[in-house]
């Protein structure tokens, strides 16, 4: 008897520590824009805190809170970006306008701020106006971590998408928002 209850203890244990943590996962149709949802997480509001990160690899959309050159880390608050279908339910779903306008909403559900070390050489792009004949549109320039940080600290920044590789940053590329 003292067999069985260990082992269901061990296997209860396994399911709740299973459950713990954020999940990111991509969606979107083929041939659309990816959506990643953070965590689901409904933490109080309270305070921002900064604790290491614990992402899976892969791509997160998130808001750039500070960045440190000589550190090479990046700070940031991981959001749920929407596009399409999605964005319209959530934005449903959280009472405000639907289908939002230009087609994305962005959701951020708590406001724990991370922080990844970004790897030596990571190409990191962000949207500038680039004037042509007809008029101005915007397109992505590549930047150095050290330009990067003369962006922050900025109010209204625009998200990100972070690409995050065994517990670094591999790539950022700043989200073109209308």
């Amino acid at each position: 008897m003292g067999r069985s209850i260990a082992a269901l203890l061990i296997l209860l244990m396994t399911a709740a520590l299973s459950g713990c943590g954020g999940d990111e996962q991509p969606g979107g149709a083929a041939g659309t824009p990816a959506t990643t949802v953070a965590p689901s997480t409904t933490a109080a509001a309270g305070p921002a805190t900064t604790e290491p990160a614990e992402l899976t690899d892969g791509r997160h959309p998130a808001y750039i809170k500070s960045v440190d050159a000589a550190g090479q880390t990046v700070t940031f608050d991981l959001i749920q970006f929407f596009t399409g279908e999605a964005a319209t339910k959530a934005a449903a779903e959280d009472g405000e306008e639907s289908p939002p306008p230009n087609d994305y909403y962005i959701r951020n559900v708590n406001s724990r701020l991370r922080t990844l070390p970004v790897e030596a050489g990571a190409p990191i792009t962000v949207n500038v106006l680039a004037a042509q004949a007809t008029g101005s549109s915007t397109k992505d320039v590549p930047v150095t971590l050290e330009k990067l940080a003369s962006y922050f600290p900025n109010s209204g920044t625009p998200p990100f998408w972070i690409t995050v590789e065994q517990g670094q940053i591999t790539e950022m590329a700043q989200q073109f928002l209308p």
